[in-house]
């Protein structure tokens, strides 16, 4: 709309599911409604502005004010949620892909601890494909924040979610302040606290944000011009430091305590073990519980034996299954998933193949309730069957592309597909089809 169409008009009326900048509507009746009452009830919504019941749009309360007033808790959360995750996706299709061809051009390092990274090409593919997945946890929080508290929830959202990603806590401060002095000699570590991590650190940073803006409103308005380039800033990324801190240690808990369990099962039963290990890689998609699998899966391996390798094949193939049975849900299920889910779910085809969990991240973000149950139990499939099959992988990635080394390839590729087509009927019978005209969304469901 233009600046003169917004002049001259009584009101607006904005019918979205996602975050829509309200800036340019100041002074006016602006109404917000679900997608589905733009399309259902538009006389009604009409209605409301000639009628003058429309709340007029005047500063940062009264943005908030309307914004909440016409929409449930659920979708509230919902919508910044989907701001988060349609901004993280460019990074995940475009970082994925990028170490897919490094993994693809690298063939001769298949079994080697450099796979990916054995050539100068496959490292650059590799090197630029990571870095854009680094970004993804920090987009993905910062967005959800800016879509709670505006632009001075950003930086908190953003700060949070690498806090998030590195799991960096006070006792790993303090060790590294040990080992910077020579107390110490081991360099301490931090266990990542995974997507779930900085869900949570986006909301908070956001909703902490939003809380700091009002107490900030008792302010003197000789003040309010360092509000947004200073107190907001300082005072947000200080708190979201000190609750990371305090929550990423109980994702490393939670991560030692699923790694504890895992080595005490021992390897007598082979299948359940496969099982097990395969449905823990859907539950966080690299988070700490994905990783608590892959370390025991790459542990075992390091030992050398025919075990090591089984579990390991099993670790890889539940890794595959949840962007594998994504993209098929799209395909074969069209009328459950909008335009965008399903241009953005055929690239999680390469990304299953490729071993790389995480291009599922933004449809379990979007709907946990549906797709982390439907893949934890194709993962879980396909974890067991590949270790009853004796099917066995001597190299710790690469996905598909390292078919060649697999032991007993064949029935490895059948436990995939096995995994994938039942995690793709449970995920497609539990979402609803949507309406024709959801369908043909151009926006992330």
């Amino acid at each position: 709309m233009t600046p003169e169409e917004i002049e001259h008009a009584k009101g607006i009326i904005i019918a979205a599911d996602k975050k829509v900048a309200l800036d340019r509507f100041q002074g006016k009746q602006v109404l917000q409604a679900p997608v589905s009452d733009g399309i259902n009830k538009p006389e009604d919504l009409i209605r409301t502005i000639l009628d003058d019941k429309a709340p007029v749009l005047e500063g940062t309360a009264a943005r908030t004010e309307t914004v909440q007033q016409k929409e449930s808790a659920w979708h509230v959360i919902y919508k910044h949620l989907m701001n988060g995750v349609s901004h993280m996706l460019p990074f995940v299709v475009g970082g994925g892909i990028l170490i897919a061809i490094a993994f693809l051009i690298d063939q001769g390092s298949i079994g080697q601890s450099f796979y990916g990274t054995g050539s100068p090409a496959a490292a650059f593919f590799k090197t630029v494909g990571g870095i854009a997945m680094n970004f993804m946890l920090p987009v993905l929080a910062g967005f959800i924040a800016m879509s709670i508290a505006d632009r001075p929830g950003l930086a908190v959202g953003f700060v949070g979610g690498f806090l998030a990603q590195q799991g960096y806590t006070f006792s790993y401060l303090v060790a590294l302040a040990s080992y910077s002095r020579g107390t110490i000699t081991e360099a301490p570590t931090a266990v990542s606290a995974g997507f779930i991590g900085a869900l949570i650190a986006g909301f908070l940073g956001g909703y902490m944000t939003k809380g700091l803006e009002k107490l900030c409103d008792k302010m003197p308005d000789s003040l309010e011009g360092i509000k947004p380039v200073l107190i907001y800033p300082l005072v947000g990324v200080f708190m979201i430091g000190l609750v990371m801190m305090i929550i990423n240690p109980v994702m490393a808990a939670l991560n030692t305590g699923i790694s504890n369990v895992l080595n005490n099962m021992g390897t007598s039963n082979l299948v359940i073990m496969g099982a097990v290990v395969g449905g823990m890689m859907a539950v966080d998609m690299g988070g700490p519980i994905n990783k608590a699998s892959y370390v025991f899966g790459t542990a075992m391996l390091a030992e050398g034996t025919v075990t090591g390798k089984i579990i390991m094949a099993s670790v890889m193939i539940g890794g595959m299954v949840p962007p594998i049975a994504i993209a098929l849900s799209t395909t074969f299920f069209k009328n459950r998933w909008t335009k965008a889910d399903r241009q953005a779910g055929a690239v999680n085809y390469i990304m299953g193949l490729s071993f790389i969990t995480e291009g599922a991240i933004p449809y379990a973000a979007a709907d946990p309730g549906r797709v982390l149950p439907s893949c934890i139990v194709g993962s879980a499939l396909a974890g067991g069957l590949s270790a009853a099959f004796g099917c066995q992988s001597p190299a710790p990635h690469g996905g598909l592309w390292v078919i060649a080394v697999i032991g007993n390839p064949l029935f490895y590729f059948l436990a995939l597909v096995v995994g994938s087509f039942v995690a793709m009927f449970i995920l497609s019978m539990l979402k609803k089809k949507l309406p024709p005209e959801e369908v043909q969304k151009e926006e992330f469901a």
